[in-house]
């Protein structure tokens, strides 16, 4: 699934730009506005951000997110990554801008 997501990263030379997911392709970033378009594996995407993305398409690097990123949904998508990579707590804090 496509989605528009935050960059972090790039305060030095230990801490390089990219996206907080474990799995992805990067298909445009913009280091300037911190946003990137990256493919996120279906099984690392739940319903409820599946559901959200669809609701609220991003076409590029600058439009404004329709609506905000709800909690519950920002929440599920870290419980979900942390089951699935069974790391025992939640280690990736993907963010939709």
């Amino acid at each position: 699934m496509i989605i528009r997501v935050a960059i972090i990263g790039g305060t030095g030379p230990g801490d390089p730009y990219r996206v907080d997911l474990p799995t992805y392709n990067m298909i445009a970033d913009d280091p300037t506005t911190r946003r990137a378009l990256v493919n996120v594996p279906d099984v690392d995407v739940p319903v409820e951000v599946a559901a959200f993305v669809r609701a609220n398409p991003t076409p590029d690097l600058l439009a404004p997110l329709p609506n905000p990123l709800p909690i519950g949904v920002a929440r599920a998508w870290r419980e979900h990554l942390a089951r699935r990579y069974d790391l025992g707590d939640v280690r990736w804090r993907p963010e939709i801008i």
